[in-house]
């Protein structure tokens, strides 16, 4: 769970003080949007490698070394705001983007691992770690903005406190398993269209969950101030409200799998995104919009967790590459997800556009739903 809080402290606060990289820069707003999108685009451009770094260095050396690796690339980026250059920005964060995507693999396989371990549901705990982490990021940054700590200094010193948290954090993580041989009794392995046949209903579980977080964090706003009139100063409280609600979601997750079983807590999950999306689009009001963004954040919270471990068990497949193909998937959905909304809005209206995107969980909801097949022909 530390692990997972250092991953998501260490870019969260840059992140707190892209205001200032902004007029720094002096870069309109189209503009500093193509530079920040490095950081998605260098984990997507990671493809597969995350799931080779792993099986290489281990998932203890990765974790410690990627971080190590994502705080250069933030240092770096900060140098750039420093010397007034958007590519060093750029480049800074692509190197972020691709470390992050190897620290993810990591922390993940390793989460699994210990879940496997204690035989209960764990992951979405770890998974609610990272929050509270992002958000200790976020308020080192503003802090470090009021006091006036250069980017540089702020963002070099962050980086060390978060290579050492991650290195100790790495240091009681569970062994790696040893390789069993190939056998008779042993999974063929799944290639080409039969391995993306499995993993892609779980790809779409997952993007069922990004999916709520991208309404949340790019147009939760923009819903609440142009389609319900409220107060642009006060319409951020909508990703707080979804927010909130999926780190309560993360909190009691593990219970509620272990209650309900994994299958029926995802088909409620995703039944509870599908209509809290639809009722946050369609709602006559601000206090039903923001309870239909709570019932959305609260429903994606084990998408993610449970697509990575449904992924991990996946036999046949190398170590760590079911993990590698689904954090791929989100990472490169992201970066076309928020300019399709964008699209569709300009095109017909907001509620709209969420109410498409809403198709996504609609699916996987649908393919949770097909009966089950007997373990012979699974």
């Amino acid at each position: 769970m530390a692990a997972f809080a250092t991953n998501g402290a260490l870019p969260a606060s840059l992140l707190a003080r892209y205001a200032e990289v902004k007029d720094a820069l002096g870069l309109s707003p189209a503009i500093f949007g193509l530079v920040v999108v490095g950081f998605g685009l260098g984990g997507a451009l990671a493809l597969h490698m995350p799931g080779v770094i792993n099986r290489w260095l281990g998932v203890a050396r990765t974790a410690s070394v990627g971080t190590l690796w994502m705080g250069g690339g933030l240092t770096l980026a900060a140098a750039g705001v420093a010397l007034g250059n958007p590519w060093v920005v750029v480049a800074g964060l692509l190197i972020t983007g691709f470390g992050d995507a190897a620290v993810d693999v990591a922390q993940n396989s390793q989460g699994l691992r210990v879940q496997a371990a204690y035989r209960r549901s764990l992951l979405n705990s770890m998974h609610a770690g990272w929050s509270i982490g992002a958000a200790l990021g976020g308020g080192v940054g503003v802090l470090a903005a009021v006091l006036g700590v250069p980017l540089v200094t702020h963002m070099a010193v962050w980086a060390l406190i978060c290579v050492l948290a991650m290195t100790l954090s790495a240091r009681a993580f569970m062994p790696e398993p040893e390789a069993e041989p190939q056998d008779a009794e042993t999974p063929a392995r799944p290639s080409g269209w039969s391995a993306i046949k499995i993993l892609l209903p779980l790809t779409l579980i997952a993007l069922a969950g990004i999916s709520v977080e991208d309404v949340g964090n790019n147009w939760s706003a923009v819903l609440l101030s142009t389609e319900r009139g409220m107060d642009a100063a006060s319409a951020g409280v909508g990703l707080t409200v979804l927010l909130s609600a999926q780190f309560i979601g993360r909190m009691i997750g593990d219970r509620v799998i272990d209650r309900l079983g994994e299958r029926s807590s995802l088909i409620l999950s995703l039944s509870a995104v599908i209509i809290g999306l639809l009722g946050a689009a369609w709602a006559p009001g601000v206090p039903l919009t923001l309870m239909g963004l709570a019932l959305a954040g609260l429903g994606c919270a084990i998408t993610v967790p449970v697509a990575f471990a449904r992924a991990d068990r996946v036999p046949g497949l190398p170590a760590h590459s079911g993990v590698t193909w689904i954090s791929w998937a989100m990472r490169a959905v992201m970066l076309s997800l928020s300019p399709a909304i964008g699209v569709m809005t300009q095109g017909s209206s907001l509620p709209v556009a969420i109410s498409v995107i809403v198709g996504i969980a609609v699916v996987a909801l649908a393919l949770q739903l097909r009966p089950r097949r007997s373990p012979a022909t699974s």
